[in-house]
């Protein structure tokens, strides 16, 4: 297990899901890292998959912070730190951003001056999640699943009505790529895996939560970055996650790249760098500090 660094909690109780979005271009001050570590005490009978949704984490979250543990076997009253903290992606800022390497989602609301963050499931490497820029189209409440034809054979059915046992949940939300779009599930156990056929699922609470406040024509930016650097107080992290996908060459060479263009390469050390490329565990660790006075130009989309 990596060494990791707290920071300020959430708005919204102890397991917050929204976050205060400070925007200042000021490195003494810019935040871009949301959320804090948690100590959980191990319940009777309890699972790593019921802390996971305890603190709206995705099970492979808490799988690679904790490699070693039997996610079904617990040691009631032992301690386990909890990684609720998130670089943001690198994107403008704005609507809803997915980070399919991270099983994230984030949303930007700017009349909250807050971002909002869930996990979420994606598509596997035979049914990827789609990467682009796309639009909410469809806002729909207790929707019916038209299964799709190379899936109809599992079912035996055309579709699926209403209901608890509608595998798309009781939200959903279409996007402008036919045939995609975000949804709850039935199924809150395959929150934050890689086996969807290319729509994002939420557990059932978030998705609750998140759709009364997204309207139509709301953009959806699907990102691809398995790795993110960000910056609190001065400071400089690092966020890396798998490839799920094998998009990435050569994954050194390709952190160099975002470092460059974000004009910090300079000042990380990049054994630490070399070290978190190697462990991938999710969540964000110092690897340097940025230069006093704010010298090195950074590149406005991570801002």
């Amino acid at each position: 297990m990596v060494s990791v660094i707290l920071v300020a909690a959430g708005l919204a109780g102890a397991h917050a899901k929204s976050y205060l979005w400070p925007v200042s271009a000021d490195p003494a001050t810019r935040t871009t890292i949301v959320g804090r570590v948690y100590r959980h005490t191990v319940q009777p009978d309890e699972t790593l998959l019921d802390i996971a949704r305890k603190y709206d984490l995705g099970i492979t979250e808490l799988q690679t912070f904790y490699p070693n543990l039997d996610q079904w076997l617990l040691e009631e009253g032992s301690i386990l730190q909890i990684p609720a903290l998130w670089i943001l992606p690198a994107t403008k800022g704005e609507g809803i951003v997915i980070n399919v390497p991270e099983l994230r989602l984030y949303y930007f609301i700017a009349k909250y001056g807050a971002v909002w963050t869930y996990p979420v499931t994606v598509g596997e490497k035979e049914t990827p999640t789609p990467i682009g820029t796309f639009r909410v189209v469809e806002r729909e409440v207790d929707p019916t699943w038209n299964i799709p034809v190379r899936l109809q054979y599992k079912y035996k059915e055309e579709s699926v009505p209403p209901g608890g046992d509608n595998p798309i949940g009781k939200y959903w939300m279409g996007l402008s790529r036919e045939r995609y779009g975000i949804h709850g599930t039935d199924n809150a156990w395959s929150v934050g895996r890689i086996i969807s056929n290319g729509c994002i699922r939420l557990y059932p609470e978030d998705m609750e939560t998140l759709f009364p406040e997204v309207p139509k024509e709301t953009f959806v930016f699907i990102v691809y970055q398995p790795v993110k650097f960000g910056f609190k107080r001065g400071e400089i992290f690092i966020e890396v996650h798998e490839d799920i996908y094998g998009r990435i060459k050569n994954l050194e060479r390709h952190t160099r790249a975002v470092a460059k263009e974000m004009g910090i390469e300079d000042s990380v050390d990049w054994e630490e760098v070399h070290m978190a490329l190697h462990d991938k565990s999710g969540v964000p660790v110092p690897v340097g500090a940025q230069p006093k006075g704010g010298e090195g130009e950074q590149s406005s989309r991570y801002r």
